[in-house]
C-alpha cells in the first residue's frame, strides 16, 4: 500500500488516498475514530506547517523552541494553541510532501492553511527536512496501522464465555437444575406500647 494521502477528518475518522499493486488510485473512508498515536503523529506536524507557512509564532525561533511549546501553558505564541494539521500529500516518490491544516484568528474564525510542497531531500529549501521526514514517516505508519490492523480509537469488545456459557442450553436436563429454597420470612417486630395507668 504506497499511501497517497492521508487525511483525519473532523469526525476524528481517517480518510486516505493510496496506489494498489495494480497502479489503481483507490480512495477509502474510514468509519473508526482514530487512535491517540495518530492523533499525536499528527500534531507532530504542527511545527512544520508553521514554520512551512512562516507564522509570526516562529520568527526568531528553533524547531525544538516551538517544540517545546506542547508542554508548556498554552500562551499567545503557542503554535499548538492555534494550528491543526489534518492532511498530508505525498508525491508518488514520497520525498514531496505537502501539508494542510487550519489556523484559529484572534477573532475565533478558522481558515484554512497549506504549506508549498517540501521535497524533503532538499534542505536549502526548508531548513528542518529530516525532522519533516520522521515526522510523516510516523503518520504514514499510524495510518496504515488504522487499515491494516485495525488499530481504532475505540473497539468494541467481545465477551467470551468459553464453556461456561451460562446461555448455552445444551445438555441441560431438569435433574440438573437445582430447585429453588423457599424464602423464610421474618416476623415483623411490632412496638411495644405501654399500658398508662389512669388514676
Amino acid at each position: 500500500m504506497e499511501l497517497q494521502k492521508i487525511q483525519v477528518t473532523r469526525k476524528n475518522t481517517l480518510n486516505i488516498v493510496f496506489k494498489d499493486e495494480s497502479g489503481n488510485i483507490v480512495s477509502v473512508a474510514g468509519a473508526n475514530i482514530v487512535h491517540k498515536d495518530l492523533k499525536a503523529a499528527m500534531n507532530a506536524l504542527i511545527p512544520h506547517i508553521a514554520f512551512a507557512t512562516e507564522q509570526r509564532e516562529t520568527f526568531g525561533k528553533t524547531l525544538k523552541d516551538v517544540e517545546a511549546q506542547k508542554i508548556q501553558d498554552e500562551g499567545t505564541n503557542n503554535v499548538f494553541k492555534w494550528l491543526t494539521v489534518d492532511t498530508i500529500t505525498l508525491a508518488d516518490d514520497s520525498n514531496v510532501v505537502m501539508l494542510s491544516g487550519n489556523r484559529i484568528l484572534q477573532s475565533g474564525d478558522v481558515i484554512k492553511i497549506e504549506s508549498p510542497s517540501i521535497n524533503v531531500g532538499m534542505e536549502e529549501k526548508y531548513q528542518f527536512c529530516n525532522e519533516l521526514a520522521l515526522a510523516v514517516e510516523a503518520a504514514v505508519y499510524e495510518a496504515k496501522a488504522y487499515w491494516n490492523e485495525q488499530k481504532w480509537g475505540i473497539k468494541e469488545g467481545s465477551l467470551d464465555f468459553g464453556d461456561d456459557n451460562p446461555f448455552n442450553a445444551d445438555g441441560l436436563t431438569a435433574d440438573k437444575i437445582p430447585e429453588a429454597e423457599p424464602v423464610k420470612e421474618e416476623k415483623s417486630k411490632k412496638a411495644k406500647t405501654r399500658k398508662m395507668k389512669v388514676a
